[in-house]
């Protein structure tokens, strides 16, 4: 019932941003509204190193959190391959696959591409830092309650709402494409069958796996949400891991363009959540603007999956 009553607050929030957007209008508080859910993703990255730095004996855990995350995402990224690779054969041929074209790609120095990938990552992993190392080393945040984080949770939801609107998505062309409209499902399935072996090289349950990877690329808020669910060993491991997968998309989408258009179910799939910003510009560079359409519809529903898939696990 507890769980229930999260989800509903959740979505309450993002609909109350949705309807917020749609009142306001779609030209109004744009920016604005891009700005602060950005102030706010910082904010609560912040405040969740805070939480994670308060617990006893986490200077002890730094390892076993690293490579946890980083088997996670590894099983989690090869579930998903394999799974998009053979049920998109299943339901469209390669003879039904010729609307993927494979775009020109321009080439840039290796340099530019690193910094490229790693920058926004960074930034964000130095915001977490940040916040455990002055909870580990200063008294400044003695005052702090896990509470914060829950209604700053909620703002970004909101603003999160009124994002989806500014953008003004149609996906009346995927529901006419079946080998589009199930790309979340091949998602979602891949992730979960990779996770099932997890047991067998982690200290976590099957259950305990599927919520931390359940973020799908969305590393902001699956950390968060699963540190404020009261398990902030959790949350850090889950935001390790969805940061992973984002990062290691970055260099798999490439990869899967160079083998071939059947390649882009895998390509768009591994990016998760992100495949409607982050990745979006890199999937249709090699894979063709037409499956533009097919990548935001992804990440729009990988993005609505995440808040109400992650809290049924804990």
């Amino acid at each position: 019932m507890d769980t229930l009553w999260y989800l509903g607050k959740l979505a309450l929030a993002l609909v109350m941003g949705m309807l917020c957007a749609r009142v306001l209008g779609l030209r109004r508080f744009n920016r604005t509204a891009a700005l602060l859910q950005t102030t706010l993703v910082w904010l609560l990255l912040f405040f969740m190193g805070v939480n994670t730095g308060g617990i006893e004996g986490i200077t002890t855990q730094f390892g076993t959190i690293g490579l946890s995350a980083l088997v996670l995402t590894l099983l989690g990224v090869a579930g998903t391959i394999l799974f998009s690779l053979v049920f998109s054969y299943c339901v469209s041929p390669p003879a039904q696959t010729e609307g993927i074209a494979i775009a020109k790609r321009k080439e840039q120095s290796w340099m530019r591409r690193l910094f490229d990938i790693v920058k926004e990552p960074l930034i964000l992993v130095g915001i977490v830092v940040l916040g455990l190392t002055l909870r580990l080393t200063t008294a400044l945040f003695s005052w702090f309650e896990s509470s914060l984080v829950t209604y700053l949770l909620y703002t970004l939801l909101f603003f999160v709402g009124m994002g989806m609107v500014h953008k003004q998505i149609s996906f009346k062309g995927v529901f006419s494409d079946k080998s589009l409209l199930l790309l979340p499902f091949y998602t979602i399935a891949g992730t979960y069958l990779g996770a099932l072996l997890a047991p067998l090289l982690t200290p976590f349950t099957i259950k305990e796996s599927w919520g931390m990877l359940s973020g799908f690329g969305w590393y902001s808020l699956s950390g968060i949400l699963i540190s404020d669910l009261g398990f902030p060993i959790l949350g850090s491991i889950s935001f390790l891991a969805n940061l992973l997968r984002e990062s290691f998309s970055f260099f798999l989408i490439p990869l899967f363009g160079r083998l071939g258009k059947r390649y882009y179910y895998p390509a768009v799939c591994t990016a998760g959540a992100t495949s409607m910003d982050v990745t979006l510009v890199l999937l249709s560079s090699h894979f063709g603007t037409r499956t533009m359409l097919g990548s935001i519809y992804h990440g729009v529903i990988m993005s609505l999956a995440a808040p109400i898939l992650i809290p049924l696990f804990f």
